[in-house]
């Protein structure tokens, strides 16, 4: 009998708050985080579920001029600490009489306006504790080349990369430029991504001509004495497309066909750089207290955010 009065009372502190509600909650969410970034001073970052219908979510100031939130972390790969302080940063627990849409075109969560058959049950906010942030860019300007591989180098303390090596002088980083020795082939298309090897990333460098230098980085790829640039027969910015037989009777690129050799003169480089950066963001909540339930630790999950970047050229 004694074994189960103990049990008894255990299960009461367990199960109940000083007011004498019942914890319900586990924070059992699927960790794939969403973004809300219609408002222009803050993000709202939440994880959803339904039966029962519940949301987590981490607010955040908005940057001027900031698309996503960690865009550039600071410093890189590293985490970034945000103090839950009731004000500017805050983390919240809800629950809801039915379950919210969450659809690209229908985020009601992030809607200004609550419609009107929704209905917040319950609302908590964290009174303390911390968000801990670690972002993965493996690659910043998504060409196939891992920026570690492009001479990115090591961050400052302001998570700057100073010390980036730029190729063709063009004032962009080989880890930001899609196209780094400006010949007008994007690097992309002067990789071999079917050769990647995990334990051999290099592997995927091409050097058409044999001299040395891989043709990302190579202004005359196939060393017919005309720069690739210039082997640009109908002067589109696009060599990868004036085609003429080779050696071997295959309609090859001229810029990469040492038997045509013909000078068609530089169109100057492509106006713009562009590039399309991938944000990983993985989120983790620690030392929390949400008034029904505290804890040293949750795993909010991953926010994954895809931003195109584009910079045009002075003339």
């Amino acid at each position: 009998m004694r074994k189960y009065f103990i049990a008894l009372i255990t299960l009461i502190f367990v199960t109940a708050c000083d007011d004498g509600d019942v914890i319900t909650i586990d924070l059992e969410f699927d960790q794939q985080l969403d973004l809300c970034a219609n408002n222009t001073d803050v993000f709202t970052i939440f994880d959803l579920r339904d039966d029962p219908s519940e949301s987590l979510a981490l607010i955040i100031p908005r940057g001027t001029d900031e698309v996503v939130p960690f865009f550039n972390p600071t410093p890189a790969n590293t985490p970034e600490i945000i103090n839950i302080n009731n004000s500017s940063n805050l983390f919240l627990y809800r629950t809801y009489n039915r379950d919210l849409a969450n659809t690209a075109s229908n985020r009601e969560l992030c809607s200004a306006v609550i419609p009107s058959d929704l209905i917040i049950q319950e609302s908590y906010e964290a009174s303390g504790g911390t968000a801990e942030v670690t972002v993965t860019v493996e690659d910043d300007d998504n060409d196939g080349i891992p920026s570690e591989l492009e001479g990115r180098g090591a961050p400052d303390e302001n998570g700057n990369y100073p010390n980036a090596e730029d190729f063709d002088l063009d004032g962009i980083p080989n880890y930001l430029d899609q196209d780094d020795d400006d010949d007008n082939v994007p690097t992309r298309f002067e990789i071999d991504m079917d050769s990647f090897d995990e334990n051999n990333p290099t592997a995927i460098f091409i050097d058409t001509d044999g001299d040395g230098q891989f043709d990302h980085l190579d202004i005359d790829d196939d060393e017919d004495g005309v720069l690739t640039i210039n082997e640009d027969q109908d002067q589109n910015f696009n060599p990868r497309d004036d085609l003429a037989n080779d050696v071997n009777e295959v309609l090859t690129p001229h810029y990469l066909n040492s038997i045509e050799d013909m000078d068609y003169g530089s169109p100057g480089k492509f106006p713009t750089n562009q590039y399309t950066r991938t944000i990983v963001a993985s989120i983790i909540i620690r030392d929390f207290d949400l008034e029904i339930i505290s804890q040293d630790f949750i795993d909010f999950g991953i926010l994954t955010n895809t931003v195109t970047v584009t910079t045009e050229f002075e003339d």
